[in-house]
């Protein structure tokens, strides 16, 4: 996967040179399709599982600069526009100019917020929304730094406008920041991508994840290479810092149900 990555500056650099007719004449020799996710969902499994298929170039968050592009859209579509219309499109084509045309993919958490950009600049690529068992997310993220200060990325993001946890954010702790972190950009990704894959049914169903992910993606992985990569995950969190839903306390699992419990439900959870 790494052999179309591209120095980041370098792309700065170069993007400044492409015009909108290169990249609609190479544009059109390809199709597109982006799974868009919240972190710790499965984004880098399944990036290296399609990546698998014949004539798809498919990439796990190939753009470092997505991570601070995601902070600026989640404050302002405009700058998702901007974002992918003035360099990411262009950073995509200096990476692929080269390759025989075919499919490509991005299996990204860090476009997770540029769905409707992605719309209007490739009209024609498919996107999907994946998702993960809010409970397993929280978990994941407890363990690492999200919604901490540590993090430069997520420690910027909070509720906005007419959200209803705004006015409490100062008096919640980590783990209910995290409980909202996951339910708001769900929500978003659910509302605007319309197409909602669950990521525990591509682990457990070679069926779900052929009609779910293969068919509109347009790439073929044989249930041999499925069943491999099932047994083999990739990016997995190696030590937890928080027990499985059934030992947290009674006080995170009502803090959980309050602020996720909505949207588990609208994305097909049961708990």
């Amino acid at each position: 996967m790494n052999k179309y990555l591209v120095n980041p500056i370098k792309q700065r650099f170069l993007s400044l040179w492409v015009s909108q007719s290169q990249l609609k004449e190479w544009a059109n020799k390809w199709e597109f399709f982006f799974i868009l996710a919240l972190g710790r969902s499965g984004t880098a499994f399944l990036a290296n599982l399609l990546n698998r298929a014949h004539g798809a170039h498919v990439f796990h968050e190939p753009a470092f600069e997505d991570f601070n592009a995601v902070v600026r859209a989640f404050y302002s579509p405009h700058a998702a526009e901007r974002y992918m219309q003035r360099f990411r499109i262009k950073e995509i084509y200096l990476r692929m100019r080269h390759a025989t045309p075919g499919i490509y993919g991005e299996v990204n958490s860090g476009l997770r917020r540029h769905a409707e950009a992605i719309r209007s600049t490739l009209p024609e690529a498919a996107l999907i929304h994946l998702v993960r068992d809010g409970r397993d997310v929280v978990r994941s993220m407890i363990s690492r730094r999200t919604m901490s200060i540590k993090d430069p990325f997520t420690s910027r993001i909070q509720p906005t406008g007419l959200d209803p946890w705004k006015m409490r954010w100062n008096e919640m702790d980590r783990f209910s920041r995290i409980c909202w972190f996951w339910q708001a950009e769900n929500s978003y990704l659910r509302t605007t991508v319309g197409k909602t894959v669950q990521f525990e049914k591509i682990l457990s169903s070679y069926e779900y994840f052929y009609n779910a992910i293969l068919i509109p993606c347009h790439v073929f992985i044989d249930k041999k290479d499925w069943e491999m990569a099932v047994a083999s995950p990739k990016n997995t969190t190696s030590t937890f810092k928080m027990q499985t839903w059934d030992t947290w306390t009674l006080k995170q699992q009502k803090v959980f149900r309050e602020i996720c419990g909505d949207e588990m439900a609208k994305c097909g959870y049961i708990f």
